[in-house]
């Protein structure tokens, strides 16, 4: 319950909503209906974008258990790209974003978000999460370091803070 609240807060800092499906917590376990009902959310709303874990995570069980999970529905809400019996939504990004110990679990970023103009709306949906204070500087300090990866990619000065994400799946672009 305390971690729902402050799921709930930090979510509403940032406009999003939270719908949490309770399947567990070391353990997570999906399970088939978890799984289904997760389909079934990401047919309803066809993102363009989906993010989760790296598949890889020393530490904590669930990261991995999570990161497989939302891989499956995401190619089951997609059909894999080809006409299906079943609803479908287009096939959308996938990425993973930057864990706290990106080294240990194979995260190398290869995509930048500037979040200079959200960023203060970040802090305060970080705030929210009590059991997890000590990642809050940490995130802090990175979203400073990547914005500075990101001015160095881009040449725009005007970025302060960043988030890194790793794409999953290759970029297609029209021309180079």
């Amino acid at each position: 319950k305390i971690r729902h609240a402050e799921a709930e807060q930090a979510a509403a800092a940032v406009g999003a909503r939270l719908e949490a499906f309770d399947l567990g917590d070391y353990p997570l376990d999906v399970g088939r209906e978890g799984l289904d009902r997760l389909i079934e959310l990401m047919r309803d709303f066809a993102p363009h974008v989906v993010l989760t874990h790296p598949e890889r995570d020393p530490f904590n069980p669930d990261h991995p258990t999570a990161h497989a999970a939302v891989q499956r529905a995401r190619l089951m809400t997609s059909g894999a790209g080809v006409a299906s019996g079943f609803k479908t939504a287009p096939p959308s990004e996938f990425l993973v974003f930057e864990p706290h110990q990106p080294e240990l679990c194979d995260f190398t970023p290869t995509v930048y978000v500037d979040i200079t103009d959200v960023y203060e709306r970040k802090v305060e949906a970080m705030s929210a999460m009590a059991a997890q204070k000590y990642l809050q500087e940490y995130y802090k300090q990175r979203a400073e370091q990547r914005g500075n990866h990101a001015r160095k990619v881009t040449g725009n000065a005007g970025i302060r803070q960043a988030e890194a994400f790793q794409r999953l799946l290759p970029n297609v672009v029209s021309t180079l």
